[in-house]
């Protein structure tokens, strides 16, 4: 017989013994010995209904159900607090329920870290990031987050203030990818060594207004080698690399410049490039056309001075447009935007390989070329994991 049909038998006259309650009594919860000593005491008759066994046929191990009956008792020392007895009188405890305790639950975490800087935890929790032009992210502390550049007074090895970036101590990552830049860039790199010990720009005092990235920073320092001197500030409140501006701050270059800025940092780090005391800029190289504007505006008679000007934007040439028709343009200017060089650049090179790396990171495919009858074939193939 299954187990499922005597667990059926037995509630079935289980239920029958409750009914006749009155005429037999219950089955005793005490062991066999105390019954037998208490049938001593009672009568013959009851001593026979108590002990006559069931006549349903079980099985030899007990059947562990919760019972509406007096064949369940309770004890509350034992783990479940309940045991069974079998029909032929015997005793059969119910297993014991043991809790599991895992060693992490009694851990107490009363110490937990008080400053995190919000970047170093992302790179902490992701070592990738689709910002691949600060990878410096992870060497910035909280200190740096929530104090302004304005505020802190910095140093670089030779003792020079006149910079303000975001962290001096990122200087030695940075110089690793400036350094990187470098070998792609081989056309600067050659007219340095060519040209390093004639210096062909002594005398020319450039403030710059661009992108300050590992690749600018090759140029900064190029000008510097062939005898420029050179100022910097970014024309773009994102796009500043902070290790390599700390990177270019160590090596003399007056820096101003950091990620995040606001826009009133953005025209302070501006004017202080320019508003220095015994120094007059004679060439501007603008990305926009704000550096410019903002000397043109703010200092008018500095801006006669300026020899030549150079603009590699869009929009600084459609200002320099307006000035040139207004007749306030009293400086040479140089429309690098629509040379071929930099068409070249911007739309066959340096903007292909960001639409190709775009794409490579969005929708995980390996795009690949093979040169076949002198056809560039460009192929994708989908990466399977």
């Amino acid at each position: 017989m299954s187990v499922q049909a005597v667990a059926a038998k037995m509630a079935e006259v289980e239920l029958k013994d409750v009914a006749g309650k009155d005429a037999s009594p219950a089955i005793s919860p005490l062991t066999p010995k105390a019954e037998e000593k208490k049938s001593e005491n009672n009568s013959s008759s009851s001593t026979a209904a108590a002990l006559e066994p069931s006549p349903v046929t079980t099985s030899p191990n007990p059947v562990k159900m919760p019972q509406a009956s007096a064949m369940k008792r309770s004890d509350p020392q034992q783990n479940g607090g309940e045991a069974f007895i079998n029909c032929d009188g015997t005793v059969a405890e119910a297993p014991r329920m043991k809790k599991i305790q895992f060693a992490d639950q009694k851990l107490e975490f009363n110490k937990r870290p008080t400053k995190i800087g919000r970047r170093s935890l992302s790179r902490s929790i992701s070592q990738s990031s689709t910002d691949s032009y600060s990878s410096a992210a992870s060497y910035t502390d909280s200190s740096d987050d929530e104090t302004s550049p304005r505020d802190k007074q910095q140093k670089n090895s030779k003792g020079n203030a006149d910079f303000c970036i975001k962290n001096i101590k990122q200087a030695d990552f940075g110089r690793r990818e400036i350094e990187i830049a470098e070998q792609e860039m081989p056309a600067l790199m050659a007219l340095r060594k060519r040209a390093q010990g004639e210096k062909p720009l002594a005398g020319a005092k450039i403030v710059g207004c661009t992108h300050i990235t590992a690749q600018t920073a090759v140029l900064m320092e190029t000008l510097s080698a062939l005898g420029a001197q050179c100022r910097w500030a970014a024309c773009n409140i994102y796009s500043t690399q902070n290790e390599v501006a700390a990177a270019l701050a160590e090596g003399g270059f007056s820096v101003f410049a950091w990620k995040g800025e606001s826009e009133d940092d953005f025209w302070w780090c501006i004017d202080r490039c320019v508003n220095v005391e015994g120094w007059q800029p004679n060439m501007i190289l603008d990305d926009g056309g704000d550096l410019t504007h903002w000397i043109y505006k703010k200092y008018p008679n500095m801006f006669k001075k300026i020899k030549g000007i150079v603009e590699e934007s869009v929009t600084g040439v459609h200002r320099l447009y307006q000035l040139s028709k207004a007749g306030k343009l009293c400086v040479p200017a140089m429309n690098v935007n629509d040379s071929v060089t930099k068409q070249k650049f911007d739309n066959l090179y340096c903007c292909r390989e960001s639409i190709l790396d775009g794409l490579k990171r969005t929708t995980d495919v390996i795009v690949w070329r093979k040169q076949a009858g002198g056809v560039w074939i460009w192929r994708g193939e989908i990466v399977r994991s």
